[in-house]
C-alpha cells in the first residue's frame, strides 16, 4: 500500500482545502493523472497521483482541510500490506509522567500521529484526539482543547474546529483606553497568513540593506513608445515591465550572486542555472509572486504576453502550483501607485528583490546644462549576509546602464 501525503510543496503553504476529487474508492489510476485539486493559501494546485494503483481510501472529504504531512489517499500499487487503521487511544495509568518530547514541525515528519491531551478530575480521565497543528494553535490561542468538539475522523480535534471554537467565544471586554467603542475586528484571509508568515520570515532571516537611485530612460521611453504599436497588432500590451526583466536577466548574467540563495545551516551559497524573475502581483486577497521561468532566454514580446498572463490568472486564482515555485529574483513595482522609492522586503530565500519607481519628468544636469529627463526610480534590497554594498553597487550600475540605452538590451 502506498500511504500518498499532502507533501510540503513550499511558499509558505502549511493546508489545503480539498476542492475536489477525480477519483473515487475503488477506481485505477495512473501515475500522473490528477487526484485532486486542492486550495491553498495561493493557488488552486493539481495533486497528481505519485503511483499507478487502485484508491483504497480517501484522507479528506471534499470541503476538509488538510495540513502538510497528513494522509491524502490510500493507494494499492501492488507493494503488499493492509490499508492502515486509524491510531487506536490506549490506556496510561493516571500516574505514569507524560513525555517532555516536542513533535517537531509537520512539514517534516513522515507520519501524523494523534496526540491526547489529559484532563484529571478524580473519578475520570479523558484524553482528547488532536493533530499536531491544532494542538499548537490552541495553545498559542489558550484554548482549553478539552471543550473543543472534534469533526475529524473518530472525533479527531482539527484546525478548524479549534478556529470555529475561538469564533464563537464572546470577545473578552477591553478597557476604553485600549479598544473604543464601535471598534471592528474581522479574522484575516488564508492568503494573508501566508503573507504575514513569508514577510515575518524574511525579515527575521535576512539582514536586510537597500540601495535607492535614478536612471535616466530618455531613450527607452522613446522606443517603448515607437514598439508599443507593433506589439498591440501581436495583442502584446508592453508595459516598462519587460525591459525591466530584460535588463535584470542579463545583469544577473553578470552578477550571479543575485540568482541564487543561501544555506545558513551549511554556510553554503547556491547558485541557480535558471533565472526565474518574480513579479510581485496586487490582488483582493494580496500579494501574489508568480515566476516567468528562464526569462533570460526570452524576448521583450514573449515577455510581456507571459507577464500579462500570469497577472490575469494570478488574480483569477487560475495560477498552477510551478507557477509560484523556485522563483530566483523578485520585482516590484511601486510605480503602479505612483509611488517612488521604498524598501521592499526580500523573498525568501532568494537574496535580492528590486522595485521600481514611477517614471517621472525632473530636471537634470546634461552638459552643464539643466534639462528635462525622464527618471526611473530604483530601489535594490539585498542580503548582507552574502552580499556586499559594493557588489550591489555595481549590479544596479549595469542595470541602470542597461535601461538607459536600450539597444544594449536587444544586442546583448
Amino acid at each position: 500500500m502506498y500511504d500518498f501525503k499532502f507533501a510540503d510543496i513550499g511558499e509558505g503553504i502549511h493546508e489545503g482545502q480539498i476542492l475536489k476529487w477525480n477519483f473515487k474508492i475503488g477506481d485505477t489510476v495512473k501515475e500522473g493523472d490528477t487526484l485532486v485539486v486542492v486550495e491553498t493559501d495561493k493557488v488552486n494546485a493539481e495533486i497528481p497521483s505519485p503511483v499507478d494503483g487502485v484508491l483504497k481510501k480517501l484522507g479528506a472529504e471534499e470541503g476538509d482541510v488538510i495540513n502538510v504531512g497528513e494522509t491524502l489517499a490510500i493507494i494499492d500499487d501492488g507493494s503488499g500490506g493492509d490499508v492502515p487503521e486509524e491510531p487506536e487511544v490506549k490506556e496510561e495509568k493516571p500516574e505514569k509522567k507524560k513525555s517532555s518530547g516536542v513533535v517537531g514541525d509537520i512539514e517534516e515528519s513522515d507520519e501524523v500521529i494523534a496526540s491526547f491531551t489529559e484532563t484529571r478530575t478524580e473519578t475520570t480521565t479523558e484524553r482528547v484526539v488532536a493533530t499536531p497543528v491544532a494542538r499548537k494553535l490552541a495553545r498559542d490561542l489558550n484554548i482549553d482543547i478539552n471543550e473543543v468538539k472534534g469533526t475529524g475522523e473518530n472525533n479527531r480535534v482539527l484546525k478548524t474546529d479549534i478556529e470555529n471554537h475561538q469564533q464563537a467565544q464572546k470577545p473578552t471586554p477591553r478597557p476604553a483606553s485600549v479598544s473604543g467603542e464601535g471598534d471592528r475586528r474581522e479574522p484575516i484571509s488564508r492568503t494573508r497568513k501566508a503573507i504575514v508568515n513569508a514577510m515575518t520570515n524574511s525579515k527575521a532571516i535576512i539582514p536586510h540593506s537597500t540601495l535607492t537611485d535614478e536612471v535616466i530612460v530618455d531613450n527607452l521611453v522613446s522606443f517603448r513608445r515607437e514598439q508599443k504599436e507593433i506589439a498591440a497588432e501581436k495583442g502584446i500590451k508592453l508595459t516598462y515591465l519587460p525591459f525591466i526583466i530584460k535588463a535584470i536577466t542579463l545583469s544577473i548574467k553578470e552578477y550571479p550572486i543575485f540568482n541564487a540563495s543561501f544555506d545558513h545551516e551549511t554556510d553554503e551559497i547556491i547558485y541557480h542555472n535558471n533565472i526565474n524573475i518574480g513579479i510581485a502581483v496586487d490582488t483582493p486577497e494580496g500579494l501574489i509572486v508568480p515566476n516567468i521561468k528562464n526569462a533570460d532566454q526570452k524576448s521583450i514580446f514573449t515577455l510581456a504576453e507571459e507577464l500579462g498572463t500570469l497577472a490575469t490568472a494570478a488574480r483569477d486564482r487560475t495560477l498552477q502550483l510551478a507557477d509560484i515555485q523556485n522563483g530566483t529574483f523578485t520585482i516590484t513595482n511601486f510605480g503602479s501607485f505612483d509611488t517612488s522609492f521604498g524598501a521592499p522586503v526580500i523573498n525568501h530565500p532568494e537574496v535580492g528583490i528590486i522595485g521600481i519607481g514611477k517614471i517621472a519628468k525632473k530636471p537634470i544636469v546634461v552638459d552643464d546644462e539643466i534639462k528635462i529627463g525622464q527618471l526611473l526610480p530604483l530601489s535594490l534590497a539585498f542580503d548582507h549576509r552574502i552580499i556586499d554594498g559594493a557588489d550591489a553597487g555595481r549590479f544596479l550600475i549595469r542595470v541602470k546602464q542597461y535601461l538607459s540605452d536600450p539597444m544594449l538590451l536587444l544586442m546583448s
